[in-house]
Formats: C-alpha cells, sequence, structure tokens
C-alpha cells in the first residue's frame, strides 16, 4: 500500500455544510463567494454531487483578529 505524502496521515474532509459552519457563514454565502470567484477561499474537490474540504485547508483560510 502506498504512503501519501503526510506520513500516512489520511486528510480529514469536511463537507460544504461544515466548511461554511466552521468559516462563521451560512452554505449559500459561501457558494455565492465561490461564483464571485474570491481568492480568499480554500480549494474543494467535487465527488458526484457532494463537496468536500479538507480540514487543514479551511483552517488556513481563518485569519486571527488582530488586536
Amino acid at each position: 500500500m502506498a504512503e501519501s505524502g503526510q506520513g500516512g496521515a489520511t486528510p480529514e474532509f469536511l463537507t460544504h455544510r461544515e466548511a461554511a459552519a466552521l468559516l462563521r457563514m451560512t452554505e449559500n454565502a459561501l457558494s455565492i463567494q465561490y461564483c464571485k470567484r474570491m481568492p480568499h477561499l480554500p480549494p474543494r474537490a467535487k465527488f458526484g454531487r457532494k463537496l468536500l474540504y479538507k480540514r487543514e485547508d479551511v483552517l488556513a483560510c481563518i485569519k486571527p483578529i488582530p488586536s
């Protein structure tokens, strides 16, 4: 069995709903931003009718609030 470049760990995937919740926006807002090709969104993959996002990519899109 071939190992991935991440030390054999499989990445955790999020659904469209879970990614939107993690980014604190609605599913519709996330879809609209993809249609507008906003540059700050995480990459996604489509498997059949299901949109999936890597958790690490979604977390990388969250910017810390300066204090």
